[in-house]
């Protein structure tokens, strides 16, 4: 009896070797999406750690996330790759929220009706008391700007510039878009920061009614917490995929640094330094799942310049023996990025996981175009700064700090920045004419585990298909030799 079209299919499966270039998440989920449909797979990662800005670590004995803390549930890719894991049952959201911006000194609320940092009343006494009167009567002159350039403007500094003053710029959007994505607002898009704010603006006629449109229509829709995270950390993500990987038979090779990417006829051949000399892997496919500098190195074409920038920041972790303020500050923004922080966040109150009496901050300095006001700094001047800006922005005390460790993360531009679509979409139509080729990672998808991971299976699907069925994700075609190929049961 003939053997099986799906047996065949399974035979050709474990017959094709895909080998994955860095075992950051993107890397190790692209990996698990390969693997399990029978593919052979192989991990290699230049470092002794696996899980790239998802790291855990003990400070005076409390354990402290000191990369990502949590995910964001926009696209449900994340919870469903918890699920997928048998890690539902630790899932835990925010039990705090608040978000705070310090202007001359004084930590106020941060106004709750607002799009991206544009209120939808700049009479509100929240955002009057930031802003002040001369920025609010400015602020109100939008409503009398004639509507010539409506719709048209992407550059989100200029727009709210131009609208609403400087005031509004400088006081609520500049501290937020520095804050959570590591950019100055002229070098945000408005369609990605605020979608459909373009659009409402034209129908209303001005920044703030547009603002008040977006948040009614959010109101009419319940949403999900922005935020999630494990028990225990992001960390045992990275740990159940790591055994899940090793369920599949994925062998995993850490301290291996690729060098060199060849491609020869319908085979690839990945050189890798090691310890004891260089190695070579042979693949039918490969998916790069390193920084940018890295990839760009290793693949057989150019990649936009902007996609290879750097946000480099300084982010230093505190554990101080306190008992919780009368009112915590759980995300704090700042105006000035050269000699503050550009964001403060006491963990303790955002995911009320410590000990009574122990508090954990974290404090980020530096943006995009502002280099860290820490980078100049010793370790031990960087802590006893961080300290200091902890007491005065999140209420914890200076002298109260008994664990304090500082880290410097590079990670590429937000997925908010201008331009940036037009350079990713590039790089796919780059991506897509090399055969066994897959790129994957924060710089290719954007930052934020999940971008990422929605980005890491979509492109492990795309080789997948292509290896298994002989074509590309957007339509099928068998060759006459295929496992599949039903030539040879025509009567």
């Amino acid at each position: 009896m003939a053997e099986s079209a799906f047996e065949k299919l399974v035979e050709h499966a474990r017959s094709e070797h895909v080998v994955v270039v860095g075992a950051g998440i993107a890397g190790l989920v692209a990996a698990l999406e390969c693997a399990k449909v029978g593919l052979r797979v192989t991990v290699v990662e230049a470092s002794a750690r696996l899980g790239g800005a998802i790291a855990r670590a003990e400070l005076a004995g409390v354990p402290v996330d000191l990369g990502a803390t949590g995910w964001a549930t926009r696209n449900g890719a994340v919870d469903a790759l918890v699920t997928e894991l048998g890690l539902a049952d630790a899932v835990v959201e925010p039990a705090n929220a608040d978000v705070w911006v310090a202007v001359s000194g004084a930590v106020s609320p941060y106004p709750a009706e607002t799009v991206a940092g544009v209120p939808a009343n700049p009479w509100d006494p929240a955002v009057r008391r930031i802003i002040g009167w001369a920025g609010t009567w400015r602020a109100y002159l939008d409503r009398l700007r004639p509507p010539l350039t409506i719709g048209q403007e992407r550059n989100f500094g200029t727009l709210v510039r131009r609208r609403m003053g400087t005031q509004i710029l400088g006081r609520l959007v500049a501290p937020l878009t520095r804050g959570r994505y590591g950019l100055a607002p002229d070098a945000v898009d408005v369609s990605a920061i605020a979608p459909g704010l373009s659009s409402a603006l034209t129908r209303t006629g001005s920044l703030a009614a547009a603002a008040g449109e977006l948040l009614t229509v959010a109101q009419d829709h319940p949403s999900e917490p922005p935020i999630r995270s494990l028990e225990g950390g992001p960390t045992r993500l990275v740990d159940a995929l790591v055994a899940r990987l090793g369920d599949y038979g994925v062998s995993v090779k850490t301290e291996m640094r690729v060098s060199r990417l060849s491609a020869q006829g319908e085979f690839w051949t990945v050189t890798a330094e090691t310890a004891e000399g260089p190695q070579e892997l042979t693949a039918d496919a490969v998916i790069v799942a390193t920084e940018a500098a890295a990839a760009a190195s290793l693949v057989p074409f150019s990649v936009p310049d902007l996609l290879t920038r750097e946000l480099v920041q300084d982010v230093v972790t505190l554990v101080a023996s306190a008992p919780a303020p009368e009112r915590a500050h759980t995300t704090v923004f700042t105006v000035n990025p050269t000699t503050d922080p550009v964001t403060a966040s006491d963990e303790t109150a955002r995911w009320a996981n410590a000990d009574p009496g122990v508090r954990v901050a974290r404090l980020t300095y530096g943006d995009l175009d502002s280099a860290a006001p820490t980078a100049a700094l010793s370790d031990d001047d960087t802590v006893i700064a961080a300290a200091r800006h902890a007491e005065v922005l999140l209420g914890i005390p200076a002298d109260a700090v008994i664990g304090a460790r500082r880290d410097r993360w590079v990670q590429p531009p937000s997925a908010v920045m201008l331009g940036r679509d037009e350079a990713a979409g590039a790089l796919r139509a780059r991506v897509r004419k090399v055969r066994g080729l897959g790129l994957v990672g924060a710089w290719v998808a954007g930052p934020g585990l999940a971008r990422v991971i929605a980005h890491a299976r979509e492109e492990a699907e795309r080789l997948r298909v292509n290896l298994l069925w002989g074509t590309h994700a957007d339509g099928v075609t068998l060759g006459e030799d295929h496992p599949l190929d039903k030539r040879e049961e025509t009567p």
